[in-house]
């Protein structure tokens, strides 16, 4: 394609992301310092459209970036380096915020969300993954009432599970203090794949509990796969109404119910350990929900046994620059 028909969809992009109307030959030509007439330029723009990289508009004689417009453009951005942060956007204060030594892993991913929320003015999506459980470092039971006890327990990902088990008999405090003795000796440092075995050993000291022992073996397990360990965070939905197309209310609940679920979520961000910056665009994305949608996701890595990834769900009609470089700021910081 030539330099100027690069330069003249270039621009209609612009020109769609900041006003969000139709682009005109006419318009283009006194917005932007072409040397060309407007007839020339329409012949351009026809060429655009003929090659798929541009689409009328249904209310006017203006056109619109395609799927495959934006594509090109975004392709071309990456490939050249164009990709440059917002300068207002503080690194270091960011940077502050998401120091590890001061909160956990779980916090400093919300917070991050967040903060990419705020720079972007978009919908934030993130999804934190323990990698596999291996073994369990610490269980202990705690009496709620007679019946009740609250097992906590620490895989060494650093999981914590802590769910409540009803008992089929009351349990007084020594007994409780023995069976915590007992729990502690056999299933410290144990596997989670030779779990079955050391619950046998634990009914050989403690009578009665059989029941109790099989539940608190089923939660275990359970806790410990991986799709249990994934951590969704959704931040920002409010910053839809920035774009003058959510004035439509019924299209703003329709985008606003693609979050009720976090299910969805999961199935968006499934290839959470691939290792790259996925941007998919309009018709690209996989999921029907999410064909008028641009999704910009990030891989980061927090520690030895978490990961996740980081990104924003829009329309198509975003400032592709920055916000791919926003994107990737956030995630390089959690990986730090």
């Amino acid at each position: 394609m030539t330099d100027r028909r690069t330069q003249i969809l270039f621009s209609i992009i612009n020109s769609y992301v900041l006003g969000g109307e139709p682009v005109g030959s006419k318009s283009l030509a006194s917005d932007y310092a072409f040397d060309i007439s407007p007839a020339t330029i329409r012949n351009d723009m026809s060429s655009l459209e003929k090659r798929g990289l541009l689409k009328k508009a249904h209310t006017s004689s203006g056109r619109l970036p395609s799927d495959k417009g934006y594509r090109y453009f975004v392709d071309y951005l990456l490939e050249n380096g164009l990709i440059g942060i917002d300068p207002s956007i503080k690194a270091d204060s960011i940077r502050e915020i998401l120091d590890k030594k001061n909160h956990n892993a779980s916090d400093i991913v919300e917070t991050a969300t967040k903060t990419l929320a705020a720079i972007t003015n978009l919908t934030a999506i993130s999804v934190t993954l323990k990698k596999d459980v291996n073994k369990i470092v610490n269980i202990e039971l705690m009496r709620i009432n007679d019946l009740i006890i609250l097992l906590i327990v620490v895989f060494d990902n650093g999981s914590i599970i802590h769910e409540r088990i009803v008992l089929n008999r009351a349990l007084d405090e020594d007994s409780l203090n023995s069976l915590n003795k007992v729990l502690a000796y056999e299933l410290i440092g144990t596997k989670v794949a030779d779990l079955s075995k050391k619950i046998e050993k634990v009914k050989k000291h403690i009578k009665d509990l059989d029941v109790f022992l099989d539940t608190l073996e089923t939660r275990i397990k359970n806790n410990s796969r991986d799709e249990l360990n994934r951590d969704i965070k959704i931040e920002g939905i409010g910053n839809i109404f920035n774009f003058k197309e959510f004035d439509d209310l019924s299209k703003a609940k329709k985008f606003i119910k693609l979050f009720d679920s976090k299910e969805i979520i999961k199935d968006l961000l499934s290839d959470v350990e691939d290792e790259s910056l996925v941007i998919t665009i309009g018709e690209e994305n996989p999921i029907d929900q999410f064909k008028e949608n641009t999704i910009i996701t990030s891989y980061f890595t927090m520690d030895s046994y978490t990961v996740g990834k980081i990104g924003i769900v829009g329309l198509t009609r975003i400032n592709y620059r920055e916000v791919i470089a926003s994107i990737k700021l956030i995630s390089d910081l959690l990986s730090e």
